[in-house]
């Protein structure tokens, strides 16, 4: 019992020893952990516009936007608030960049004349909606759901200005 006892003063001495080390270790650990949230930011996917991507309640980490539409690219899935909810935000596949021309036709899209290969989109059911071409202005993008039957996105609302991006998903945390 005594050997017990003098091993678990012996621990206790030599943490106290290296308290400093302790504290400057925690002290990095928080400061990573704000640093983190400072940048990215865990969200919660709500709905189903983005299946078979994202399902309803999918856990997500999303990079901060910081205005330079350059850090974007065609396919991302971005997060921005709704054009008609101002606090709402939504989740929805980048299509087209400042002064792309996009096009509908019998629901397939044209990006610059070209037919958009959509693997992500949720194929079991498509959409035959037709709209004239369209170019996205300077300062704003074109968003679409992947689940095009039940999205709401820039087919109804025309481009999204910059302003208006939060972020880019980055991760998906698996269930």
């Amino acid at each position: 019992m005594e050997k017990e006892r003098d091993s678990a003063v012996s621990w206790i001495d030599r943490l106290k020893n290296h308290k400093t080390t302790f504290l400057i270790l925690y002290t990095l650990l928080l400061a990573g952990a704000f640093a983190l949230l400072l940048f990215y930011r865990p969200m919660v996917v709500s709905g189903s516009s983005m299946y078979p991507t994202f399902q309803d309640n999918d856990r997500i980490l999303v990079d901060r936007f910081d205005g330079n539409l350059d850090q974007l690219n065609r396919g991302d899935v971005i997060v921005f608030f709704s054009p008609e909810v101002e606090s709402r935000l939504m989740v929805k596949r980048l299509i087209g960049l400042p002064g792309d021309t996009i096009c509908i036709l019998e629901g397939h899209v044209y990006l610059n004349g070209a037919l958009l290969k959509e693997s992500y989109t949720n194929r079991g059911e498509s959409s035959h909606e037709t709209i004239p071409s369209f170019r996205v202005p300077m300062d704003a993008i074109f968003v679409l759901g992947d689940n095009r039957l039940v999205s709401a996105d820039s087919r109804e609302w025309g481009a999204i200005d910059k302003s208006r991006i939060y972020g880019r998903i980055i991760h998906r945390f698996e269930p």
